[in-house]
This record gives structure tokens, C-alpha cells and sequence, in this order.
């Protein structure tokens, strides 16, 4: 009986290893060059992973930022004679086609005009799409929705 407990337990033990082996490895493959050069433990490699997850999450952040500037330096280029505020144009919306889906800007003054949200997505879904992002923003005394979306697979 014991020789069985023991065999089972070197058995599990076996099988975890190689499962955490597997695990390690596809982890360094993941890994940029840079990250892993010179690293040999596997504590090493776990601990590069996670500085290249905080490098990419402050990536996301900075891509972020520069991309809610630009939608703004985009709609006040659309209305130059009055930069500081673009709360009086109508609303609108900006349609960018991109592989396998869209991008849609929608832009309204809530003081002045409701614009339902809720009849876009909708939309979108009756035409096959899914959402798959979703920002909004006020800047300027409009909101500014970013919708992205992609081509319902089956």
C-alpha cells in the first residue's frame, strides 16, 4: 500500500514537472530576445515576463492617451475658426473601415442634441457586427464615442 502511495505520488510530482517545464518554455518563447539574453533560470525568465507585461501596459496606456489627443486635434481641425470650443457643432460621425471591421467616432454637444448610443450598437449588431471596444470621453463640452467593431463569425 505504501509502495503504491509513493509510486502515485513521484508519479504526480513527474507529470507536474514537466507540465511546469512545458509551461516555462512557451513562456520564454513569448518573451522578446532582449528580456531573456543572458538569463538562465527559470525564476529569471518569470521575473522578465513580468517587467515586459508592465513595459506593455504602459505602452497601452501611452498609445491610449495619444489616440483620445488626436480624436480631439481631429475634431478641432474640423471646426478651426473656434479651437477652444467645438460644443456648437452638430453631431456627427466618422466612419474608418479597417480589416474585418469598423471604426466609428461619434461626437455630440449633450446640451444640445441626445444622441442614443444604444440605436448604434443596435445597429451594428443587426448588421452582422460585434462590438468589440467600446471608449467614451468628454472634451470640450462634447462626448466622443469610439466604437470598434468586427464581422459576426458563425
Amino acid at each position: 500500500m505504501d509502495e503504491n502511495k509513493k509510486w502515485m505520488h513521484k508519479e504526480t510530482e513527474r507529470q507536474r514537472r514537466q507540465e511546469m517545464r512545458k509551461f516555462c518554455t512557451t513562456l520564454r518563447s513569448l518573451l522578446p530576445l532582449e528580456y531573456i539574453k543572458g538569463k538562465r533560470s527559470t525564476s529569471d525568465h518569470v521575473f522578465e515576463a513580468m517587467n515586459y507585461i508592465n513595459h506593455l501596459q504602459n505602452k497601452v496606456k501611452q498609445l491610449q492617451a495619444k489616440r483620445d489627443e488626436l480624436k480631439v486635434s481631429n475634431l478641432t481641425t474640423i471646426c478651426p475658426e473656434n479651437k477652444n470650443s467645438i460644443a456648437h457643432l452638430p453631431p456627427f460621425a466618422i466612419v474608418h473601415p479597417f480589416p474585418g471591421g469598423l471604426e466609428i467616432i461619434c461626437s455630440y454637444s449633450f446640451t444640445k442634441y441626445v444622441f442614443p448610443l444604444s440605436k448604434l450598437l443596435k445597429m451594428l449588431l443587426k448588421e452582422g457586427l460585434n462590438v468589440v471596444s467600446s471608449t467614451s470621453i468628454k472634451r470640450n463640452g462634447r462626448f466622443i464615442h469610439t466604437i470598434q467593431s468586427e464581422v459576426r463569425v458563425n
